[in-house]
């Protein structure tokens, strides 16, 4: 399962890597010039959907972490009981 951090990671690598290229593509043919704005706009998408799927998610997630939190105590009392009766 791919985190929050992870995502993050992966957005500053690619923030990085769009502010180098994006001083090289100021210099560049038209060629490149049209492949940057595609990507530019494909960034745009990504940076948008990753900060929204967060903030969508984040509740449902909290929700989920407790309710495993409160299973695995539950299955660790669970061991532990037939642990002290064997």
């Amino acid at each position: 399962m791919t985190t929050k951090s992870d995502f993050a990671k992966m957005a500053e690598i690619l923030r990085k890597e769009r502010d180098e290229l994006g001083v090289k593509v100021h210099l560049a043919g038209m060629e490149v010039r049209d492949e940057w704005q595609e990507l530019e706009e494909k960034w745009e998408q990504f940076s948008s959907n990753s900060k929204n799927f967060y903030k969508e998610v984040e509740p449902a997630l909290s929700n989920i972490q407790a309710a495993l939190t409160l299973l695995g105590e539950e299955l660790k009392a669970g061991y532990q009981k037939i642990r002290d009766t064997l």
